[in-house]
């Protein structure tokens, strides 16, 4: 009788003292969550083409009339997605700049014409910072003869360029199929810095825009203010033709996709800082990069992967940046990816910030017991409509216990009775036999 109380009052006490064998034993079942839909997604397949979605991206001078543009007037810019088949192929919302076809009257292709260079030069360095620029890709441009049987010229691989005569009738980017159809998709605004520049512009602010073919001799072809097409096309060294520009940006590159405005939204920084993502039934986005340009983030969890509902996920992070609206972010993901959570868990804004150090993630009360994946990264928060800028990604899984801590110390303090118990009765057991 001795032998098995011992026995039974050691594996008691193994069970008491292990939480690790306490935490193997209460993996939950996965919650039952509904996510569709949700404000904040990773990467871009739920954006869509034919000028459906729209997104924010880059900045220029918009408002402002052209002598009163400076650096820190720039605002963001809006894009109409055309396709999202690979890339997002998308033109500007509205005419961004007036500049002529090419600076002196000749016949010129796309591939020789001084708007070209502008477009992948100066626009792209004054449009896009430069991590900006890293995800816009370099296209193969398709150049085809004009409608008049103007040869268009070689093929070219550009960042930035001008739409083709065929692209604007063609309907899966949302365009009218009719070269001659007024009104619709195709007519577009000048923007306050495009009028101040001289373009042609009509009382409601519609002006006309270059397409990159060819039209007669010395012209290039272009869209009127009232949206029909011009195949015969202006003068390519005319002033009054506004420009409107069109590129691939790689969705490889975007991590995140967000509501452009109040999509981002997290507590203050901190292990509090999770908040639950809200749905979004809307056509306006920004864009989570990957910046290619900062050190390698890396992370871990330094405790207990399975956590009580009440408790924390305790991590150890290196590799981040530091600077103006620097954090380290997180969000959380059901089994099926979808966003649960998000919150900037640690502020590293400060002229102290460290890139390396412990932070901590304080479990949702409504987070449904279950099994997880915790994305943490290293990111710039911008604000509305701006591009935010992200570190490489590090996943974890984790495991939200159905039990709180309450439940654990109860478990705890039964298993030690017990214990004692068993204890004082091996004790007393002994102590008889010796007097008997």
């Amino acid at each position: 009788m001795r032998k098995a109380l011992v026995r039974m009052a050691a594996v008691l006490m193994a069970g008491s003292l292990s939480f690790s064998a306490f935490q193997n034993t209460l993996r939950a079942e996965s919650g039952n969550n509904d996510n569709s839909g949700k404000e904040i997604r990773s990467g871009t397949a739920h954006i869509t083409g034919a000028m459906e979605s729209n997104i924010y991206f880059g900045n220029y001078w918009q408002s402002v009339k052209s002598e009163d543009a400076t650096e820190s007037n720039k605002e963001p810019v809006k894009w109409r997605v055309l396709a999202n088949d690979g890339s997002l192929f998308v033109v500007s919302d509205k005419n961004l700049d007036c500049i002529e076809y090419n600076s002196s009257a000749e016949t010129v292709t796309w591939e020789n014409c001084s708007l070209r260079k502008w477009l992948n030069g100066k626009f792209l360095d004054k449009a896009f910072t430069t991590q900006e620029q890293g995800a816009v890709l370099e296209s193969l441009v398709v150049n085809e003869d004009g409608a008049k049987g103007s040869e268009a010229g070689a093929d070219t691989y550009d960042k930035v360029y001008l739409l083709s005569i065929y692209e604007v009738i063609d309907p899966e980017l949302g365009f009218p199929t009719d070269w001659k159809a007024k009104g619709g998709t195709r007519v577009a605004l000048n923007t306050e810095y495009t009028r101040s520049k001289r373009a042609m512009t009509s009382s409601d602010m519609s002006g006309a825009w270059w397409l990159r073919t060819p039209g007669d001799a010395k012209n290039a072809a272009n869209v009127f203010n009232d949206g029909n097409v011009f195949v015969r096309g202006g003068n390519v060294n005319n002033f009054i033709f506004a420009v409107r520009p069109a590129m691939n940006i790689d969705t490889s590159k975007v991590l995140f996709t967000s509501p452009a405005e109040g999509g981002k939204t997290s507590g203050a920084p901190g292990p509090d800082a999770m908040k639950e993502v809200g749905s979004y039934t809307g056509s306006d986005w920004k864009l989570t990069i990957k910046d290619d340009t900062r050190p390698v983030f890396e992370a871990s969890v330094s405790g207990p992967k399975t956590i009580l509902k009440d408790g924390a996920v305790k991590l150890r992070y290196k590799g981040a940046s530091t600077g103006e609206n620097e954090y380290i972010s997180a969000v959380i993901e059901d089994t099926d990816g979808n966003i649960l959570y998000y919150g900037n868990i640690a502020g590293s804004t400060s002229a102290d910030a460290k890139d390396s150090g412990k932070a901590a993630i304080i479990v949702p009360a409504e987070l449904t017991p279950g099994n997880y994946t915790l994305k943490i990264f290293s990111e710039q928060c911008n604000g509305d409509f701006k591009t935010d800028l992200a570190s490489n990604i590090v996943t974890l899984d984790i495991t939200i216990s159905k039990y709180k801590t309450a439940d654990r110390n109860l478990l705890i303090g039964i298993s030690s009775a017990i214990v004692t118990a068993a204890l004082v009765t091996v004790v007393f057991t002994v102590r008889k036999k010796k007097h008997a």
